[in-house]
This record gives C-alpha cells, structure tokens and sequence, in this order.
C-alpha cells in the first residue's frame, strides 16, 4: 500500500520543525539575545572588532573629541551595541588610547589615562606647577604610578 502525505500535512510538519527549532536557539523571554559586554575592554572588542581589528584602534591615539566623533561614526555606518556598551567603549579609548600631556592635563584625565589615584593625580599637578616634567624618567619619580603601564604608554605621554 502506498502512502503519501497530503500538501496540508507536509506543509504542518516543516512548519512544526521549523517552529522547534527557532524555540530551541532562541533566548527565553526577557533574555538578551547576545550577551552584553560589562567591561571597557569587552565593550571596544564586541563592538569594534565586529568591523576592523583592534589593533586598528589601538595604533590611531586621538583625543577624547575625536574619539567621539569616530564613534559616532561607526554608529552612523552600523556598529551594534547598548548605549551602555558605547559609554564603555569610550572609557576604554580614553583609558587606554588617547594621548596626555602630563604638564597640562587636568585631575580627571591624568586618572582616567594614567589610571592612577587622585591622590597621585595632585602630586603631579603640584609637581609640575613648581617644575615642569620634562621626561618619562622624570614622571615616573612620583609615588603611586605604575611605571610598566607608564612604559606601555610612554608613545601617548607627552611633555610639553
């Protein structure tokens, strides 16, 4: 005996199937589908690697305003991510990619950038109103800096 499945039957199984098997990668209700980034450095990696390499960021220094504006760029060409991912993605850039001059930087960015204390951040302010630094060697002479993350940022440490 030949059996054949009806239009009607065929079509419900494939419906059936495919109604299963979105169910099963899909979030449960109230979940985000992509886990979102919670960290200044996930942030930048989920949300610029998604494009270029990181490394494309992290060899292209600039101020906090160009920053910015390239943000603003990447969202306006496509870049996908939360606002709070965005805020974290500009704290990892300030952090850790943009240029200082350390005899001209205000508290807050000699913190955000050497990532050092306010405590540290006024003994350079008060350091360098009576004697600007002139050097690395120079900068590193003040208690509480990090002197290997001031080595690996020394093309962004300027004197001037």
């Amino acid at each position: 005996m030949n059996k054949r499945v009806s239009g009607h039957g065929l079509r419900g199984a494939l419906l059936g199937s495919w109604l299963l098997l979105t169910m099963v990668g899909a979030p449960a209700m109230g979940q985000q589908a992509a886990t979102e980034a919670t960290t200044p450095e996930a942030a930048a990696v989920k949300i610029c690697s998604s494009c270029h390499g990181m490394q494309l960021v992290t060899d292209t220094p600039r101020d906090w305003d160009a920053w910015h504006d390239t943000v603003q760029k990447m969202i306006d060409r496509g870049a996908r991510g939360t606002p709070d991912e965005f805020d974290l993605v500009m704290d990892f850039l300030f952090q850790n990619v943009t240029p200082i001059d350390v005899n001209h930087a205000d508290q807050g960015s000699l913190m955000g950038i050497l990532h050092t204390s306010q405590q540290t951040a006024d003994a350079i302010i008060v350091r360098r109103t009576a004697r600007p630094f002139k050097d690395l060697a120079d900068l590193e002479s003040v208690p509480g800096l990090d002197k290997t993350l001031l080595e690996g940022k020394k093309r962004m440490i300027f004197f001037q």
